[in-house]
Formats: structure tokens, C-alpha cells, sequence
């Protein structure tokens, strides 16, 4: 299925401009970062979180999200 799909997906989008492609890799990226982030929070919040561990998993995220940025 996902072969499949990659196939697909690379003939549809063969001769696309780079704003297409950029706007669908972008939706992707946030789309899999809400989903990750939404089960990492619901697994902490089961397992006990500390004020402490939220604000390093929030802060690691701000220094990744600005080095790309900033690279």
C-alpha cells in the first residue's frame, strides 16, 4: 500500500511547481507533529507529568522549530 501510494503520488505530482509541493510537505509535517505531539502528551498525562518535563518537551520543540528557522 504504500509503495503504491509513493508511485502514485510521484506521478501525479512529477511536474508540479515547488509552491505545490512545498504547501502539501508543510500540511504533512504539521498534520504528523500534531498527531506525535497529541499521543506524547496523552501518554505523559497517564503516566504523571512533572512541570518540568512539560517544559522541556515545549522548549526543545521552540529550539528545534528556530534552529531550522534560523538555518
Amino acid at each position: 500500500m504504500l509503495g503504491a501510494s509513493a508511485l502514485i503520488g510521484f506521478a501525479l505530482l512529477a511536474g508540479a511547481p515547488a509552491a505545490v509541493l512545498a504547501t502539501l510537505l508543510a500540511f504533512g509535517s504539521a498534520a504528523l507533529l500534531y498527531l506525535v505531539t497529541e499521543e506524547l502528551l496523552v501518554r505523559a498525562h497517564d503516566l504523571g507529568e512533572t512541570r518540568l518535563v512539560t517544559s522541556l518537551f515545549f522548549l526543545r520543540f521552540v529550539v528545534v522549530f528556530a534552529a531550522e528557522l534560523f538555518s
